[in-house]
């Protein structure tokens, strides 16, 4: 996962471009992927795929020389920036500058998506260094007809319904947002291709943000129907707890899963709703006409994001594991839960079954045994119990298979 980032994160990763290209083909040489190519100018919905974007120089330049040069640093030059070559003033200048006053030694990502307009970024320490009054301002870009391309692999299981896992390749020069996600869901499509017996079927995306969701289902509508849940990965290699952001819907199976999950494994982290920690393509599959429920996990906040300090340095590989062993984690428990029905009257015999539970060895669950088995009735999954009884999901479904084993419950 670390080798992955530390490979790409320097690319030119821009939303129709030759480097992202490249780095999907890299990731094509780890996973089957089927590549989708969607022409520049097909209609999405109310969008449409934009050209493809290419650089060949650009420089802010004084009689003393180059002060920006995009050679430097890929984040000098706002993405999707308009040509130019023309001496301007200083004071039309700084209306094409960005910096960030937090991070004053870091090198802002800014970009120019659909808005026909120019622009660099520099270092907040460096402004005070424009005192001439007049610049020469160069970008040699050009825009012309391409494919934006989307990463897909399609994991078969039992059921139709489709679990989609996300994360988006696009953002030059930055190895947290989003590569890290990236990284993190290429090894989790090799551990499902690895599963045999799987129960929901799951398609894992690669794609460019926003526009490469919305591109990917207007072109393939007749896949939404399938599609259970989703989850979205992104920003895991930072030095930060997990970040748990529910479904527009909050209370569907894969919010419950996920809460369980991370509550019950992680000794710190947060919770927020909808579009309340992050935003991203959630809004696109979670969204109007689409609302197929969408849960994000990422370490946001960190304070690099979006700057030239987005860089390897930052990424722990720990962090990538950790975070790999949690998505996975709740992609099992979603395989695993279900509805138990109660097929006894009366309190069951426990120890007849091997059900007791002493409590000198679980006092927690001794406890609950009662409880447990009160919730048999068909109203309530294991995600569900577990939620109302407070108990780790693999706690209580180990504990409950033990009673379909014993053919005392049946599985829904």
């Amino acid at each position: 996962m670390y080798n992955l980032i530390n490979d790409l994160y320097q690319k030119q990763r821009n939303l129709v471009s030759i480097d992202y290209d490249e780095s999907l083909e890299y990731i094509s040489k780890i996973l089957p992927l089927k590549i989708h190519k969607i022409p520049s100018g097909t209609k999405c919905w109310t969008w449409e795929v934009p050209l493809a974007w290419e650089v060949k120089e650009a420089f802010i330049e004084n009689n003393g020389g180059k002060i920006i040069d995009v050679k430097d640093h890929p984040l000098h030059l706002a993405s999707y920036s308009t040509p130019i070559d023309k001496i301007i003033s200083k004071e039309e200048l700084m209306k094409h500058l960005s910096s960030n006053k937090e991070r004053p030694n870091a090198i802002p990502f800014d970009y120019k998506y659909y808005q026909n307009d120019w622009g660099f970024c520099v270092q907040f320490n460096k402004l005070k260094d424009f005192t001439e009054k007049n610049y020469h301002v160069v970008i040699n870009s050009e825009f012309k007809e391409g494919e934006l391309k989307i990463g897909e692999l399609f994991v078969k299981g039992e059921l139709k319904e489709t679990i989609v896992l996300v994360a988006h390749l696009c953002h030059p020069a930055m190895a947290n947002d989003d590569l890290s996600g990236v990284s993190v869901l290429v090894d989790i499509g090799k551990n499902l291709l690895e599963k045999n017996n799987l129960k929901y079927s799951y398609r894992i995306l690669f794609l460019p943000e926003t526009i490469g969701s919305i591109a990917y289902l207007s072109q393939n509508e007749e896949l939404i129907s399938d599609m259970k849940f989703g989850l979205f990965l992104e920003m895991l290699g930072n030095d930060n707890f997990h970040s748990l952001q529910f479904s527009r819907q909050k209370n569907t199976e894969i919010d419950k899963i996920a809460e369980n999950v991370i509550k019950h494994n992680q000794k710190e982290f947060k919770t927020g709703d909808f579009r309340e920690i992050i935003s991203n393509d959630e809004m696109v599959f979670n969204g109007p006409g689409v609302n197929i429920p969408m849960i994000s996990i990422s370490r946001w906040p960190y304070p690099e994001y979006h700057t030239s300090d987005d860089n390897i340095s930052i990424i722990k590989k720990e962090n990538l594991e950790e975070s790999k062993k949690l998505v996975l984690k709740i992609l099992e428990a979603l395989e695993n839960n279900y509805t138990p029905i109660r097929k006894f009257k009366g309190p069951p015999h426990l120890s007849k079954y091997g059900l007791w539970v002493d409590w000198r060895d679980d006092l927690e669950l001794n406890k609950m045994l009662e409880k447990i088995f009160l919730e048999f009735e068909g109203d309530n999954s294991i995600v569900e119990i577990a939620e109302k009884l407070n108990l780790d999901f693999f706690v209580l479904l180990d504990y409950v298979n033990k009673f379909l084993q014993a053919k005392l419950v049946e599985k829904k």
